[in-house]
């Protein structure tokens, strides 16, 4: 029997609603809602992007696919709206769906290390002081950045953060690294795409500490002097698809495009 694992945003009232549609959809076709500790064979979010990246990191680390139930504002990682829950359950009793994999980025600092599927930062630690970094592409150097930080984004990442800070939206399915400099004091001020075996390490130049975040959640703090390396990680992540929003419409969603 499937076994199905459910995350919800705890803090959204609709999203527990959801949550109880979706229990009576996936019971009503014999499919298990997973409990803690128990094995699952797909991780389903309830809620915004933020959830939905909370769940692909469980997700990766089971090695099974992952997918959203957007809850109210325009979600781009939660394929799924909330008329499209019996759609979904459907797809999965049937074993009728597409998994498509998304490449996701790996940081190193020291002895500590992480994957995320959005975003790697590398950021000054106080608010009124940029840092300065020295970029190195594949051992070659690229550029040193006085910055407030330092975006390296996976494809599906290209709508968060980065694109705030002036980055390209890049389609999902490519498989790519994206540097997005923070508000730089420096000559280089563009993003730069990058292959996807590139290899990027960022030298922390100035008298004062950095932070990486990961996804949005503090990793550790850097010290003066220290190296953090950002690559494409050694997996994918797996989103399931039904194959309803594809990039074009699902930028559009977003961005609300359809009713500019």
């Amino acid at each position: 029997m499937t076994s199905v694992r459910l995350i919800t945003r705890p803090d959204r009232p609709e999203a527990s609603g959801i949550e109880q549609r979706l229990r009576t959809a996936l019971d009503d076709s014999d499919i298990a809602v997973s409990g803690a500790g128990e094995p699952f064979d797909i991780v389903i979010a309830i809620g915004g992007d933020g959830t939905v990246l909370e769940a692909a990191a469980e997700a990766m680390a089971a090695g099974v696919p992952v997918c959203g139930v957007n809850v109210g504002k325009v979600g781009y990682l939660a394929e799924f709206k909330e008329n499209e829950i019996d759609d979904l359950v459907s797809a999965i009793a049937a074993d009728r769906y597409d998994l498509a994999p998304h490449s996701v980025v790996h940081v190193e600092s020291g002895d500590v290390s992480a994957v995320a599927v959005n975003d790697v930062v590398v950021e000054k630690v106080v608010s009124q002081r940029i840092i300065e970094v020295a970029v190195a592409v594949n051992g070659r150097p690229l550029a040193t950045y006085r910055t407030d930080g330092i975006i390296v984004a996976s494809p599906l990442g290209s709508t968060a953060y980065s694109l705030s800070a002036g980055g390209p939206v890049v389609d999902p399915s490519l498989d790519a690294l994206i540097l997005t400099p923070i508000a730089p004091h420096s000559l280089l001020t563009r993003p730069v795409v990058l292959a996807p075996d590139a290899v990027v390490t960022i030298a922390i130049e100035i008298e004062r500490p950095a932070r990486i975040n990961v996804d949005g959640r503090e990793l550790c703090l850097v010290q003066p002097g220290g190296i953090v390396t950002v690559q494409r990680g050694p997996t994918n992540v797996e989103f399931l698809s039904l194959g309803r929003h594809p990039f074009p419409q699902a930028v559009r969603d977003q961005f609300g495009l359809d009713h500019a």
